[in-house]
């Protein structure tokens, strides 16, 4: 699967991004990725890879970009200590309300791309993503067909 990385400005700046793009074929229907707490790493990268090896291309944002650099985190690891210490930090540079902000420059930079099928698109989330995916979707109802929320946090 080719994954890209691109830089979305949003209203808050410079969001780092993974577009993880099916292997042949296309245009492709859009899915929304928001990760959990553990922030951009292998795992939530296999995911999304999974999501495009179903036939569809995947935007997953880093929702820490307002923190700035950090990790990446191993759960294991992170979640042997004291969590909160080390997340905690992260964590509070997003909420369910910066996610929909922050969905305006996401589905404007979806819109731009020839390999995204029609306007409307999917979205995800998983923990603290998962409450940001269901904020999302209610605040643009218009654009968003189908929401996951995956044992949602907030």
């Amino acid at each position: 699967m080719p994954i890209e990385q691109v830089t979305i400005r949003t209203r808050d700046g410079d969001c780092p991004s993974h577009v993880v793009i099916p292997a042949s074929g296309g245009p492709w229907p859009a899915v929304v990725f928001y990760m959990d707490a553990g922030g951009i790493r292998p795992a939530m990268l296999d995911m999304a890879q999974q999501l495009a090896e179903a036939g569809y291309i995947v935007l997953l944002p880093d929702l820490f970009y307002r923190y700035g650099p950090y990790g990446p985190f191993v759960p294991k690891e992170v979640f042997a200590g004291d969590f909160r210490a080390v997340l905690g930090p992260l964590m509070a540079t997003t909420s369910p309300l910066k996610a929909t902000e922050d969905a305006e420059a996401m589905l404007a930079y979806l819109d731009t791309r020839d390999d995204v099928e029609g306007r409307k698109i999917g979205v995800v989330g998983f923990c603290m993503g998962g409450g940001m995916a269901l904020a999302t979707a209610g605040t643009y109802p218009e654009r968003f067909v189908a929401a996951a929320s995956f044992h949602g946090g907030n």
